[in-house]
């Protein structure tokens, strides 16, 4: 193989990697919450499980 084929394909190889980690990294983000100890919990979901607990 040549060297001029070789450094084409080293070239694409990095190519397509930096292209792959560039969409990946803008891509949307998913939440994924908090895992259920998030201080962040609705009063709807606090006045439920309030209830819950009158209720055991």
């Amino acid at each position: 193989m040549s060297d001029n084929l070789q450094t084409f394909i080293a070239f694409a190889i990095v190519a397509v990697a930096a292209l792959w980690l560039a969409r990946r990294s803008l891509a949307k983000k998913k939440s994924g919450g908090c895992g259920g100890d998030c201080g962040a919990v609705s009063p709807e979901v606090k006045r439920l499980q309030a209830q819950l607990k009158r209720t055991r």
